[in-house]
């Protein structure tokens, strides 16, 4: 029997308006067609996550009995896997450079290894237990990490729609995912609470309902984008830069002319530089130049762009100097060799010394060359 109660029908049609968002969520990600580029995860992280919240809206409902087998262990596995399909789906929005293909075989075989926890867990064994409370010590690690990792990158983001993105992913999943694993873990029955459980379903409804929004205004964009290329086509990619340049209003024009001499100075070499130093260097709010380097250069982060010119340099000095690699890293404004290092096989796919040593083999082979020829 379902509890009539007027926060139990209220939080029953908060879920189920829920699940209805979510399921038009997974009929657009099925029906939208996925780029050649797009990869595996980014295809199916969604799909699972929409899948886990409304695993969870369902069993948590006020129902009377509740799930018992297997219609409960399903839904119970689905909801203790969100915090990982949500830490897969925020790093890959919110984190430019995240890449499941570039885990280490030990990195993905854990993975491999959590995805079989779970199924132990909740298929085989039914949940409960010290298992199950191991599921939400882990589930409370996961979001934290995720948690701390779009808070460090926050202002290093150039890109406005995902910067306030950013805030109400911080917001939400703070209310709903550590609230809710720290009552679980309290071993409280504060969680069977009927007003519990309609702010946790509201939280929900609200998450999604933006989560809707955003996607329709960046499909709308994107559209729109590809009108206006198909309507002005444009034959190399030098008139397209030009025809970007010129949408830009006169004060833009000079914020860029003063980025240009900015970067012809070697500024970027600077250590510690960020964007609200260097939006005081220029003499303009820190909103300006991140739109100028995310929409005039294309930048979607404020590491890419300095990393972009920094690590051109380095290939320079590492062919024509001598100099350390650490005396390279420190000079370009790099705070440790590690991070020199990262930045650089990142971008080049060798470490500085292999790509040094490549460089030097090449030029040999050339001189070796032009001396048989001689």
């Amino acid at each position: 029997m379902i509890a009539t109660s007027l926060i139990s029908n209220i939080d029953f049609f908060i879920r189920y308006a829920c699940i209805g968002q979510l399921l038009l969520l997974i009929a657009f990600l099925l029906y939208k067609p996925y780029s050649k580029q797009s990869t595996l995860l980014a295809q199916t992280a969604p799909l699972f996550l929409a899948i886990g919240f409304i695993a969870y809206l369902l069993l948590t409902a006020p129902y009377s009995p509740r799930p018992q087998g297997l219609f409960r262990s399903i839904p119970l596995m689905f909801t203790h896997t969100l915090p990982v399909f949500l830490w897969l789906c925020g790093r890959q929005l919110f984190d430019d450079d995240f890449n499941l293909k570039r885990w280490a075989l030990w990195a993905k075989s854990l993975l491999g290894l959590l995805a079989l926890f779970y199924i132990y867990t909740f298929l085989i064994k039914g949940g409960g237990g010290y298992l199950q409370d191991l599921s939400h010590l882990f589930a409370l690690g996961v979001i934290l990490h995720l948690l701390a990792s779009v808070i460090l990158t926050w202002r290093t983001d150039l890109v406005e729609q995902r910067r306030i993105a950013r805030f109400w992913f911080v917001l939400l999943v703070t209310l709903f995912f550590l609230m809710l694993d720290l009552v679980e873990l309290s071993e409280t029955h504060l969680h069977r609470h009927p007003l519990f459980m309609l702010m946790n379903s509201s939280i929900c409804l609200i998450g999604t309902s933006m989560a809707a929004a955003m996607l329709f205004a960046h499909e709308l964009f994107a559209r729109e984008l590809l009108a206006t290329q198909n309507s002005k086509p444009i034959s190399d990619s030098a008139a397209v830069q030009t025809n970007r340049y010129s949408r830009l209003v006169p004060q833009e024009n000079a914020l860029y002319e003063k980025l240009q001499t900015f970067i012809a100075s070697g500024g970027y070499l600077q250590s510690d530089l960020t964007i609200s130093k260097l939006a005081i260097h220029l003499g303009c709010p820190d909103h300006h130049l991140r739109k100028l380097i995310n929409q005039r250069l294309g930048y979607t982060n404020f590491t890419a762009f300095l990393n972009h010119y920094r690590i051109a340099e380095a290939r320079k000095r590492l062919v024509e100097t001598s100099l350390p690699v650490l005396t390279i890293a420190l000079d370009l404004g790099y705070g440790s060799i590690a991070t020199f290092n990262r930045a650089f096989r990142e971008t080049v796919g060798l470490t500085p010394t292999a790509y040094r040593t490549a460089e030097q083999a090449g030029i040999s082979s050339s001189h070796n060359e032009f001396s048989k020829i001689d």
